[in-house]
């Protein structure tokens, strides 16, 4: 275990990611000290969510507007999934905490981390990225729409859907 810990930790930034719904985000940015340990805040939502509570204090963000769909027209596009692949490489010499939300913390929030684990693992661990968001999110159903264009952007040849099985 420690020597997976290591391999992994070579491999990723130095960041922690924790998966949240609108709920516990508003939790964590509405209070000082938790709010303090977030470096980034990836809040998605449906264009007629609210944003959570404390959205507004934190600098480094990026919210993104689609509904927990499957379809083209309501759910995520591929310059969504693109813009969170590109923060991905952005975020490699952060440290801190990465807060991912949507309404409920179960599929896009979850996707979105399996998104950011597989490009920091890169090809061939896109299992490990799975089991990385169950061990922190048990809920998780990752957002297959959202799963789908990010396996077509980063050409993992249907690897990542298949780690959602």
């Amino acid at each position: 275990m420690e020597c997976e810990h290591k391999l992994v930790s070579d491999l990723m930034p130095d960041l922690v990611i924790e998966v949240a719904s609108r709920s516990e985000a508003g939790d964590i940015l509405s209070s000082p000290e938790r709010c303090a340990e977030v470096t980034c805040l990836i809040s998605i939502g449906a264009p007629n969510d609210e944003l959570p509570i404390g959205y507004h204090n934190i600098s480094s963000k990026l919210r993104l507007l689609f509904g927990d769909t499957l379809d083209a027209e309501t759910g995520a596009t591929e310059a969504d999934v693109r813009t969170i692949i590109d923060l991905a490489q952005r975020l490699r010499s952060f440290t801190g905490k990465v807060l991912i939300h949507c309404e409920a913390g179960i599929s896009r929030s979850t996707a979105a981390a399996l998104i950011l684990y597989a490009c920091w693992f890169g090809p061939g661990r896109e299992g490990e990225a799975m089991r990385r968001v169950l061990m922190q999110r048990p809920l998780a159903i990752p957002n297959r729409r959202m799963v789908e264009l990010a396996d077509h952007l980063l050409k993992r040849g249907g690897r990542l859907l298949e780690a959602l099985d």
